[in-house]
């Protein structure tokens, strides 16, 4: 049966293919992974596509999750890198990695801090750094139904690719507010999880983001799960005019150790 299950995702995944990720939107909540015991874990996201037609396409996509969950403690490491292109032209080209710590305030609260470096020249990001300090409250959590709402203040290092060759990239400083509502809902081996950011700088409101990410997950096996991913973003001043917007629809297998 379970086989049968796996050999109908697996074909499912080959027919649809993948679409890449854009490692700008980085949703912590997506990631965080479901654990009542005090110890690590771990989970692997990869996929990848080759076609060849009139040329050769490569789409590839990877994300790696690394968790530790005490009592009192938790510790987060996440690391997701994104390809798309041929010989000639990159259309996805991008890297991040997050490191988040959290302490448990008591049974509804924590706080959390964390650090964070992104690169995606394609969209106009050198480099951007994130270090910020908020805290997460569950607001609603039962055997089926979890909803946490979080904010933090962050402090944001982003260096803009040069607009042409010669010049020098932009280098901007700012404080930037994050608030979340975060949704997941759990029953059987189906598992959703949904998070809704908005994203505004303290000295301008009127430069934000807004970001979304929604995923649903079918478990295979005990291990293994078959993976579909809704992203939108939206920045009303980005670092490159031509990317200000943009939806992206992902699918893939997943591996739980």
């Amino acid at each position: 049966m379970i086989i049968n299950r796996f050999r109908f995702y697996f074909g499912l995944v080959c027919l649809l293919g993948f679409s890449p990720l854009f490692a700008q939107v980085v949703n912590v909540e997506q990631t965080r992974l479901s654990s009542d015991s005090n110890s690590w874990t771990g989970k692997i996201d990869a996929t990848l596509q080759y076609q060849n037609f009139n040329e050769v396409l490569t789409n590839a996509t990877g994300r790696m999750t690394m968790q530790y969950k005490s009592r009192k403690y938790f510790v987060l490491g996440l690391g997701e890198l994104g390809y798309s292109g041929n010989a000639s032209v990159e259309y996805v080209n991008n890297l991040m990695l997050h490191l988040r710590y959290g302490y448990r305030m008591n049974r509804f609260s924590r706080m959390e801090v964390f650090h964070q470096v992104q690169r995606n020249p394609l969209i106009g990001i050198n480099r951007r750094m994130l270090h910020g300090l908020g805290p997460r409250f569950r607001v609603y959590a039962d055997s089926l139904i979890r909803l946490h709402w979080g904010t933090v203040a962050m402090h944001e290092t982003e260096l803009a690719m040069p607009l042409s060759t010669g010049q020098a990239g932009i280098l901007q400083l700012d404080w930037r507010s994050s608030t979340y509502l975060n949704l997941q809902l759990h029953r059987g081996p189906l598992e959703f999880s949904g998070t809704l950011y908005y994203q505004p700088l303290f000295r301008a409101i009127s430069d934000y983001r807004i970001s979304g990410q929604y995923s649903l997950s079918v478990a295979v096996s005990k291990r293994l799960s078959f993976n579909q991913e809704f992203t939108h973003y939206f920045d009303s001043d980005p670092p490159s005019p031509l990317a200000y917007r943009f939806m992206t629809y992902t699918m893939g297998l997943g591996y739980t150790f």
